[in-house]
């Protein structure tokens, strides 16, 4: 099985040290555990450490605590992590994180071992659920019964596809026949709606498309611009959160609801520009190739800006 390897990881542990630098008891929370390679280390970083670590998937929530350190304090949910609010401060007996980590990718071992159909190089049930066992609608149930302009959407909006009007007429079109159960079935329809000179070099033509159809199955942007017009209020004074992104639909909403906050006052952003993996980190690990890091910082003085933009 191909090892996983966490991205941007020194650079996550300065943002994270910002707010846990000033306070004797620590509390972070991973809102994505993954493999569990950030909370590794995070608890190998800060040794004091305590970690509240959270994922919408168990299988991958049992993955990532069994690549943790045993006897330490870590507690684990399953929950995805636009849904924790003040009660989880609450039950953990604290006012607050000083460090809040969110990576928003898609886990390589779902890619390449869930066979839920996240990959076009395999053939796998058109599933793409990241709740495997939740009874939302799966990538087959949208391709089999989306009208043609619902499907134009899901391509254009979250896979930022040019063919996606002729992609989706040929979907619909070929269901009347055969309805869509596998990921070659979808990969042989965009192959067919796309002319041969219009593919693209870097990637396989139906990437996009792949991508598009895993976003609207599980919500993601609308789960990641909930969790940060939330989750920063939950940060301790000078704590801070500090979120990767994949790809631009993510990284515009980090930008823009980390500039909200800072608006409304009592937040600093940490990042002018998002943090890019360095030269070498690309090339020895090529999932981090698009990773972008953003960094927001809760004021201790978590003042309010009056209507003119003043300080109260």
């Amino acid at each position: 099985m191909e090892k996983h390897i966490s991205v941007l990881p020194s650079e996550v542990l300065a943002l994270l040290q910002l707010g846990a630098s000033n306070s004797d008891s620590i509390w972070f929370l991973d809102g994505t555990a993954g493999e569990g390679g950030h909370s590794r280390l995070i608890l190998e970083a800060f040794p004091q450490a305590n970690l509240f670590i959270v994922d919408r998937d168990p299988e991958m929530l049992e993955r990532a605590l069994a690549n943790l350190p045993p006897g330490r304090n870590i507690v684990s949910q399953v929950k995805n992590f636009s849904e924790i609010n003040s009660n989880d401060l609450k039950e953990l007996g604290i006012s607050g994180f000083q460090g809040i980590l969110l990576d928003l990718g898609v886990s390589l071992y779902h890619f390449l071992h869930s066979g839920r159909g996240f990959t076009l190089k395999m053939d796998e049930p058109l599933d793409m659920r990241l709740e495997a066992k939740v009874g939302n609608q799966s990538a087959k149930d949208l391709l089999n019964y989306e009208t043609v302009l619902s499907l134009k959407k899901i391509f254009q909006e979250y896979g930022e596809e040019k063919w996606a009007l002729r992609i989706a007429t040929t979907i619909v079109q070929e269901r009347q026949k055969n309805k869509f159960e596998t990921t070659l079935d979808l990969v042989k329809a965009v192959e067919r709606s796309i002319p041969r000179k219009f593919w693209p070099k870097e990637a396989h033509p139906a990437t996009r498309v792949f991508q598009a159809l895993r976003i609207a199955v599980n919500q993601e942007l609308v789960h990641a611009e909930k969790a940060l017009k939330n989750l920063p209020d939950l940060l301790d004074r000078n704590g801070v959160m500090a979120v990767i992104s994949f790809h631009s639909l993510e990284d515009r909403i980090v930008k823009w609801k980390f500039r909200e906050k800072q608006e409304e006052g009592g937040f600093q952003i940490l990042t002018k520009k998002p943090i890019l993996p360095t030269e070498n980190e690309s090339s020895r690990n090529r999932a981090s190739r698009s990773a972008k890091l953003r960094g927001l910082q809760k004021s201790s003085d978590t003042f309010k800006k009056n209507e003119y933009g003043i300080k109260k």
